[in-house]
This record gives structure tokens, sequence and C-alpha cells, in this order.
């Protein structure tokens, strides 16, 4: 049977740009394919690449994503994230979220505007270090103008161990950095006495508020939140890295499937027909001998 050529059997996908091909693949999982009109894998790759990188992403709770190379390293790029970065545009944020860090990105004990947002956390005595309940609802909080100069007081709205309460905040202020990896941003403040004429009670709400994505995704994490974050997830954070590792490399295969592809062959290729050998195909008639004439001599 004869095999259609190789310049026929490409001739559908020729009729795109190579070119932009291979960026939109290399950018986002399986758009190079659907750029093609190859919807169904595409798709597939869309959707099992690009899912799977974010449900480890998910799984680490964001302490995924990122690039932390050792002091006196030359190589830029470790190993860990050479594997993500083939992913596509899902982990690109590492390359500048670092230089956003070492911007401007100081933790705070005093505000310059009003900030306002959910918290949870805990109501901790000082004096003894004992948590008194867990805190969940919402911080509102301003810059002001103390006896002493610029002090951040507020209010913290929501339920202490399940039950409605009201707390005025005040003095020993602490806010976590801006940018920085995990979704959660620590946030401390005094409890002020009922009047707000005492700022120290020996009260603080201890906990954290949430911090923006476009603030934590691709942010390499410090030593402390790292070893943290592995020490609580376990074996789930180790699955993370691996899901996020295997959906670069995939997307490798994928890439130049699209540009060269495909992956798995055309199906016509001469190793994967079928031997053309008659005893072994059941298929085939048995050749027939035609029977001889016998002569007789008078």
């Amino acid at each position: 049977m004869p095999t259609v050529s190789q310049l026929e059997r490409r001739k559908p996908w020729e009729e795109h740009n190579v070119f932009v091909s291979l960026v939109l693949a290399i950018l986002v999982p399986g758009l190079g394919h659907l750029y093609q009109g190859r919807t169904v894998k595409g798709l597939i790759y869309l959707f099992g690449i690009l899912g799977l990188f974010l449900w480890g992403v998910v799984l680490g709770e964001g302490v995924v994503v990122y690039n932390i190379t050792d002091k006196g390293v030359t190589r830029k790029i470790t190993l860990h994230y050479a594997a993500q970065f083939g992913a596509g545009l899902v982990s690109y944020p590492t390359l500048w979220q670092k230089q956003r860090m070492l911007k401007n990105n100081n933790s705070l004990r005093q505000l310059d505007r009003p900030l306002s947002a959910n918290f949870t956390g805990y109501l901790v005595d000082t004096a003894s270090d004992e948590e008194n309940g867990k805190l969940v609802g919402v911080v509102k909080l301003q810059p002001t103008k103390g006896e002493y100069g610029p002090e951040t007081s507020g209010i913290f709205v929501g339920k202490l161990n399940g039950r409605a309460i009201e707390l005025p905040l005040a003095g020993n202020f602490f806010l976590d950095q801006p940018i920085a990896a995990g979704y959660r941003r620590t946030l401390k403040c005094g409890v002020a006495s009922a009047d707000q004429e005492s700022v120290h009670q020996g009260r603080m709400i201890i906990g954290s508020i949430p911090r923006p994505i476009y603030n934590a995704y691709g942010v390499p994490p410090d030593p402390d939140l790292l070893q943290e974050v592995t020490g609580r997830l376990g074996k789930q954070h180790e699955l993370a890295l691996v899901f996020t590792w295997i959906a670069g490399l995939l997307n490798i295969l994928a890439i130049w499937d699209c540009v060269q592809g495909p992956a798995y062959g055309f199906g016509d290729e001469p190793w994967m027909q079928p031997k053309n050998d008659a005893k072994s195909d059941p298929l085939t008639p048995e050749p027939t001998i035609p029977p001889t004439t016998a002569t007789t001599s008078a």
C-alpha cells in the first residue's frame, strides 16, 4: 500500500507560520496547536499540562515556583526552576519578582495610608505568650498622630472563638513585606483599652491578611518560610514540586510536536507497518499449486 509523502501529510500545518506556532507553543502549552487548527490535541495539552502545573502551585500553597541560587554558585538558574521554565508564561514571573522584592519592599512599623482587610489569627496575652482564642474578621487601621509621634490605630470587628467581638487597636504595629512568597501577609497590632486611652493592655492580635497574587506568585521564599511550609505540608509539598517539573518537561515534548510533529508519528512509518509475511497473516490465503497432468505412454 503506498504511503503518503512527507510533504503531502504536513501540508495542512505548513499553511500556518512555523515561527508563530513555535512562539505560541513556548508561551502557553497547546496554544500553538490551536493556532494550527489541531484543536483536540491543543486542548489536551492546554488543560493537561497547564492544569497539572497549576495543581502543583495550589498543593504547595504558592511556595513552589521559585529560583533560589546558592551564594558563590555561578549558575543563574537552578535545575529546579529549569524544569518549571518549560511550562511557559506561568513560570516567567520568577524572572522579575526577585528584582521587585529587592526594591522598596520593607516591612512596616507605621501605616502611611488606611488599611482594611480580612484578618485571620489569634488574640495573644503578651505577658504569658498564651493564646486567648482564634480571631476571624476584619481589621480597619489608619495612621494617626499620637502623643509621641505617628501611630497606627483602628479596630478589629469579627469573632473570637465564634463569639462576636470588637477590639480597639493601637500601638505595637507590624506589617510584613508587601512582596514576598505566600499568599498571607503577617500582621500584628496591640489591643487598646475600651476607651482607647491606654495603648497597651498586654494583649495583641497576631495573624495575617491576604497578600495579592501579583505580589506573591513566583517570589523566592525566605529560608524560614520555606522550612515552615515544607515541614507543615511534608510530602504534599514534594508532590507539588514534582507536578510542576513534569508539566514543564511535558511541554517541551508538546513544543516539538507542534513544530516538527506529530510526536508519535503519522502511523504509516515503515516500522509501524505489519510484516508482509504470508505465513504470519491469517487473512492471506494459502498459495494454490496447479494440478499436474500425468502423461502415459502407449
